[in-house]
């Protein structure tokens, strides 16, 4: 199962240098793993055993879906927010189960840790987690963000210069992001170059 975390007003609740020392000196979530007492999720034979993954205030945490082990990350996270003086909001706190998790066993995890389950994450840090058929419908969020930018400026009175500065600035750097991560379809790039050249 992969947990979410959010914490309530995280930026207005602690600075962030003291976050690092309580990592460092804790070290909550590395020491469960390396006592077995939290599994997280390999995504090959060969590969490395991930257990979270922390960006910010994005936090996933993975763990197996049985009786034990919510239990631990519900320490671990009392723990830290007693340290940090940060607040884990529990109305966002969702897990998302694997395929292989009966209802039964959803349900039973579900009640012990008083959250809502979630079919799955769609995006973790804006970027898309989950992929079906269709490349072009996942990354649509792409174009949909270029056409955004677009749509204001054609309400402006801009210069081909001004126009042609916000492109190379603003509209051609949105795809960049997301490119860092993944191989977008040409489809996407041709759709985007569409609609600045109609701009222009």
């Amino acid at each position: 199962m992969a947990l979410k975390l959010d914490m309530s007003k995280s930026y207005d609740r602690i600075e962030w240098p003291f976050v690092v020392e309580v990592f460092s000196s804790m070290g909550l979530l590395k020491k469960e793993r390396f006592d077995s007492r939290i599994h997280g999720i390999k995504i090959a034979r060969r590969a490395p055993v991930i257990s979270h993954l922390l960006f910010g205030d994005d936090s996933l945490i993975f763990a197996r879906a049985n009786s034990q082990e919510p239990d631990k990350i519900l320490d671990i996270l009392q723990k830290y927010q007693v340290a940090s003086e940060q607040i884990v909001n529990l109305d966002k706190f969702k897990p998302s189960f694997s395929h292989n998790v009966s209802v039964d066993e959803q349900n039973v995890i579900r009640g012990k840790m008083g959250v809502q389950t979630v079919s799955s994450y769609l995006k973790y840090l804006g970027l898309p987690v989950v992929f079906g058929r269709s490349k072009r419908a996942v990354f649509a969020l792409v174009i949909e963000r270029v056409w955004n930018k677009i749509k204001v400026w054609k309400e402006k009175f801009l210069s081909r210069a001004g126009k042609e500065e916000l492109i190379k600035v603003v509209a051609q750097a949105i795809p960049s992001y997301i490119m860092s991560c993944y191989k977008l379809p040409e489809i996407i790039f041709h759709e985007i170059e569409a609609m600045i050249m109609k701009f222009l």
